[in-house]
């Protein structure tokens, strides 16, 4: 009420004054331009005092009120986010001058932080997947938590191992309630003896992992060894298989290239056949010319040809007579013909066999050894095959090579007699034999008798060498056993003792092996975790760091709207207080002083504070209430939903 008086009164004094800063002095329930609403629920009288006159409500174009209000005049800070376009900027908004008029509801802001899980991670992205949040009950200790080391491909999902680990975990936690309390000797000594049981105990269960452990090295050990053996006689069956193709190849090459041999000889040997009888031997000259009887001294008519001379049937020498019947007649009666015909006897002259003298001889069997030599090079030349072809033959041998049969079993075929009669039959020939050699042996003892005492005789002087030799021979091979049996005792003892030796160095390098392994474990554990809690830290930094950022910006905008909102709302303020001032001293001073002192009742007032700061205040409780409501109902889906993977993991974990 003396908020609204004052400016009653300011407003009266500034249309006194004339033209003058009106900021505030404005009346209730007006309400700003578009271009002058920059407060939440500040509202200052309309431009044109006319409207007011006429009891018409504002304008629709310039109404901008409501709980999105701020989104007309706020820009954002960050360049990725949308600016909003004029047409959503300057379009119209329902009244909410009026009580009846249902809030509008909270916009979504346009950032939000959420978390979320992924089943991917990389160092620099997510070092720990999210994980909710837990509060523990004074007293509880949940046996879930114990579980928080195994994650998924490390313990999970859980097998045999993780079964027996998490029973001895239990075991364990009951092992340690079990204990006596530290209060006298003999409970401590008892704790102390339980303890070192205990210890016992798990160090032979670490025993036994490590065996395990050992034992699957061991075997993928030997797996390893099987599959490279399997490949390697793979591979040699390959290797075996390309060589017998290649061989293979080179011998059906080989044997196309005989076969293409053989089909050329045959072919010759044909050809060869086919001229067998017109053959002829080779001239010799020499002797052709030495003997007087031969060719060419009176060449054979029977070839067709008289005489060897190439010249002589170069000119025609045949009788006129020879081209008519009449003159062959004629040729024929002549005496000339008559004596052609007549037989002459011509008497082969004897050849002279030339005396043969040494060198000659010695020529011939030289010339004889020089055939013989040259018949065997051919004949070796072609009954020895190739190096290709022994080895052809040598494959072909060993392919061929069968395995050796065995024999048939014997069967023995069953005497038809009785079998004691035959029996009985060989031991009558066996002592017959018998004492027929006997007897034999007695008459021959008997011829040699002499001989034998002869050598009885001397048989007695050697008999002391015989047992001293003996007696050192006894000697020698009782130490030789002796010296045998102490070595095998000696090498027995050394081999278990280097046997020993070798098994604690063994364990000595398996134990060192493991607290190496433990202690890289632990490095990297605690360089793990460093690793996260930098991470963290550098992650909450950058958050900081942001929210700062952001905040700054937020009130560098907020500072600078401010100033420009005030400086507009003075100027429009002040121009607006000057045409007021003009029009109510020129016509309508006195209507407006009654319109004012109308609006001016106690009635009017309290209805105007009931609507501008009541009934907002009343919705402003009442959607806080809503958001607590909401809230709650989301923290309470969200424990029941914990509560329930509590109770599935329970009873997954108590399943045998």
């Amino acid at each position: 009420m003396s908020e609204t008086i004052t400016q009653q009164s300011m407003f009266r004094a500034s249309a006194a004054a004339g033209p003058s800063r009106a900021t505030g002095s404005l009346p209730m329930g007006s309400t700003l331009p578009d271009s002058q609403a920059f407060g939440g629920s500040h509202q200052t009288a309309p431009a044109n005092p006319l409207e007011r006159l006429s009891f018409v409500g504002a304008r629709d174009e310039r109404i901008i009120s409501g709980t999105n209000r701020y989104k007309y005049f706020r820009r954002p800070i960050i360049p990725y986010m949308s600016v909003q376009p004029a047409e959503v900027l300057f379009a119209p908004t329902a009244q909410t001058d009026s009580a009846l008029v249902p809030p509008q509801p909270e916009a979504e802001p346009a950032t939000r932080t959420v978390e979320c899980q992924s089943d991917y991670r990389e160092s620099e992205a997510q070092t720990v997947p999210y994980t909710p949040d837990y509060v523990l009950r004074p007293g509880e200790e949940p046996e879930l938590l114990t579980l928080a080391a195994l994650s998924y491909g490390e313990g999970l999902p859980a097998g045999l191992n993780e079964v027996h680990m998490i029973e001895r975990a239990r075991a364990k936690r009951d092992f340690e309630n079990s204990l006596p309390p530290m209060t006298d000797e003999t409970s401590l000594a008892l704790r102390r003896k339980m303890m070192s049981e205990q210890e016992m105990r798990d160090w032979n269960v670490r025993e036994d992992q490590i065996y395990e452990m050992q034992q699957g090295k061991l075997a993928a050990f030997e797996t390893a060894l099987r599959a490279e053996a399997e490949e390697r006689e793979l591979r040699w069956d390959e290797r075996i298989e390309t060589t017998r193709q290649v061989k293979l190849t080179e011998k059906d090459k080989e044997i196309s290239q005989i076969q293409r041999r053989r089909i050329k000889a045959l072919r010759k040997l044909s050809e060869a056949r086919k001229h067998v009888e017109h053959k002829k031997e080779p001239r010799d000259i020499v002797t052709e010319y030495a003997d007087y009887g031969s060719e060419v001294y009176a060449p054979l008519t029977r070839n067709g040809r008289i005489t060897r001379d190439k010249l002589a049937h170069q000119y025609e020498t045949k009788p006129l007579q020879l081209n008519s019947y009449e003159g062959l007649l004629e040729l024929e009666r002549s005496s000339a013909a008559i004596k052609m015909l007549e037989t002459k006897s011509i008497s082969r002259p004897a050849k002279e066999k030339a005396a043969v003298n040494f060198k000659d001889r010695k020529e011939r069997r030289m010339q004889d050894e020089l055939d013989r030599t040259d018949a065997a090079l051919k004949a070796a030349k072609q009954a020895k095959p190739s190096e290709k072809e022994q080895k052809e033959q040598l494959l072909a041998a060993y392919r061929d090579t069968k395995p050796i049969e065995r024999p048939p079993t014997p069967s023995v075929m069953m005497p038809s007699h009785d079998e004691n009669v035959e029996m009985a039959c060989i031991l009558l020939q066996r002592l017959l034999r018998g004492r027929a050699i006997q007897n034999m042996m007695y008459e021959g003892k008997e011829r040699r008798l002499e001989l034998i005492q002869e050598l009885r005789s001397d048989e007695d002087v050697v008999v002391e060498d015989l047992e001293d030799d003996a007696t050192e021979a006894e000697r020698k091979a009782e130490q030789a056993v002796i010296d045998s049996v102490g070595g095998l005792l000696v090498s027995t003892a050394l081999d278990e003792m280097s046997k020993e030796l070798r098994r604690n160095c063994e364990e000595r390098r398996i134990h060192e092996i493991v607290v190496e392994a433990e202690r890289t474990r632990r490095i990297r554990q605690c360089e793990e975790s460093g690793r996260r809690q930098n991470e963290l830290q550098a992650r909450v930094e950058q958050q900081e760091c942001f929210r700062q950022l952001m905040e700054v910006h937020n009130l560098t905008a907020m500072s600078f709207i401010e100033e420009v909102s005030e400086e507009v709302v003075n100027q429009v303020a002040q121009r607006q207080a000057q045409q007021e001032a003009e029009l109510k001293h020129s016509r309508l001073s006195h209507l407006y002083d009654k319109l004012e002192e109308r609006h001016s009742t106690p009635s009017a007032m309290a209805a105007d504070l009931v609507q501008n700061f009541v009934l907002p205040e009343v919705q402003r409780l009442q959607e806080r209430r809503d958001a607590q409501v909401e809230s709650l109902k989301f923290g309470n889906a969200a424990r029941r939903a914990l509560a329930h993977v509590n109770d599935v993991l329970e009873e997954a974990l108590k399943e045998p």
